[in-house]
């Protein structure tokens, strides 16, 4: 089996910015949900904070990478990006059926 070489620290410190940055985003666009509370706005804000949610999920994933090997751990992060990308499809799809 090949081996992937690759910078644990650098892998590490790159998936703890981007979460961080999630993080952040999604702390933010709850006190925005606090602030418009029903209507159009409140359901566009709940469908970006469950795709900023699964792209987190997916990039928390990556860390199974050295517990799980490179297989699983990127199958999951992709499977949790695809899941994010169709949830943000749905959510606008509705909105222009309307």
């Amino acid at each position: 089996m090949q081996q992937i070489m690759f910078n644990t620290l650098a892998l590490t410190l790159f998936i703890l910015l981007t979460i961080s940055v999630y993080l952040m985003i999604i702390i933010v666009f709850i006190y925005a949900r606090n602030k418009y509370v029903g209507g159009v706005i409140e359901r566009v804000i709940n469908m970006i904070i469950a795709t900023v949610g699964f792209f987190l999920v997916a990039d928390v994933s990556l860390f199974l990478v050295p517990i799980y090997g490179i297989q699983l751990g990127y199958s999951i992060h992709v499977f949790f990006k695809i899941l994010a990308m169709t949830s943000l499809a749905i959510g606008g799809l509705r909105f222009v059926i309307r």
